[in-house]
């Protein structure tokens, strides 16, 4: 974390409520304040952590997307408005916070990441990266880079009407892939990730929400949690191929462990948390 710094009038002013609040002090704020977080994606799940990032006070924002704001992500991606069709994610989200709160600092940028792009693109001084990127392949990338510079990183997404966010810091916890590890061949990767899976903006505000609360959690004790939260809104049954095609067979092992079994569809409303383990055969983080 960068150095921290006074809060001024203002800012004491913005953050009366919650510095109020018995279990957060003024100490908690610097500290929070202090804090550069890096946001890999500009879409649903990051306007509902970004949000937040925004309105609890976080120092340095920094968020990366390649895309342009397109009518069909309207129905979830708040930071973004039909006056900004056409637009960078990047240039957008700028806008939004500036209005929304000028005390934090924020850069976006426009790039595609790759092996090439992620190293001069993200600073190696991240106190941590939220990974919102919808596509597996991409997060494994930003993983591996995460696991190299021992920078922690928070997982976030959706897949229908359910969420699932985790905080990891290998080697103190496992990594991304000790998790996800099951990608398949690329041909079948690129046709399952093209197709259009329903979503609306439900499930990324609670996402949003148990997301930060983890990055409070370690602001506040230094220690991760070391859980996985998978939450659903609904009790009809919920498409999740997405998500569990891609498990790990260590990761669907501790959750059978659990009682938890999964398989293309959920059908249980509320949050199951899972207790962690590192995969000591991960081809990424196993070394540690």
């Amino acid at each position: 974390m960068g150095q921290e710094k006074l809060l001024s009038p203002e800012e004491k002013e913005r953050y009366l409520r919650q510095l109020s609040m018995a279990d957060w002090s003024e100490e908690d704020q610097l500290k929070l304040k202090s804090l550069r977080v890096t946001v890999m994606g500009i879409g649903g799940a990051a306007s509902s952590i970004i949000n937040n990032l925004l309105l609890l006070g976080i120092g340095e924002l920094v968020a990366i997307d390649q895309d342009r704001v397109e009518l069909s992500n309207l129905n979830r991606q708040f930071i973004h408005n039909a006056g900004h069709l056409g637009m960078s994610k990047a240039e957008s989200l700028m806008i939004y916070a500036r209005r929304l709160n000028p005390h934090v600092k924020i850069v976006a940028k426009q790039v595609k990441i790759d092996e090439t792009t992620i190293g001069e693109t993200v600073a190696p001084e991240t106190d941590l990266i939220i990974d919102t990127f919808d596509k597996w392949v991409s997060r494994s990338r930003v993983n591996r880079f995460a696991v190299k510079q021992k920078i922690p990183y928070l997982m976030a997404g959706v897949v229908s009407n359910c969420f699932y966010t985790a905080l990891l810091h290998s080697p103190h916890t496992p990594c991304l892939n000790c998790l996800v590890g099951r990608f398949q061949s690329p041909s079948f990767v690129g046709s399952f990730q093209s197709a259009i899976f329903g979503i609306n903006a439900l499930p990324l505000a609670a996402m949003g929400a148990f997301s930060v609360a983890e990055l409070i959690k370690y602001l506040k004790t230094g220690t991760f949690t070391n859980q996985f939260l998978f939450g659903s809104l609904y009790n009809t049954q919920q498409d999740i191929r997405f998500f569990t095609l891609f498990l790990s067979k260590h990761f669907i092992g501790i959750s059978k462990e659990q009682g938890i079994e999964w398989g293309p569809f959920w059908n249980s409303e509320g949050i199951i948390k899972l207790k962690l383990s590192k995969d000591p055969t991960c081809r990424i983080c196993g070394s540690e």
